[in-house]
């Protein structure tokens, strides 16, 4: 069960990130678009690695 709400958030992570990186690329530097487009990549950046990060701590406390 928890290896199937990681993976979800591990998707969910990869869609906001990637999302918002082809975003920034399209948005003007100077609108506000381009601020969100960037909070957004990062938001998707911090719940990939968090998601990482917790998948090998499970799996480590799994092993002997």
């Amino acid at each position: 069960m928890a290896a199937d709400a990681l993976g979800g958030f591990l998707r969910l992570g990869f869609m906001i990130g990637g999302c918002g990186l082809v975003m920034a690329f399209v948005q003007p530097r100077e609108s506000p678009q381009f601020v969100l487009s960037v909070c957004s990549a990062a938001l998707g950046l911090v719940l990939v690695v968090g998601t990482i990060v917790v998948m090998r701590r499970l799996k480590s406390d799994d092993q002997p």
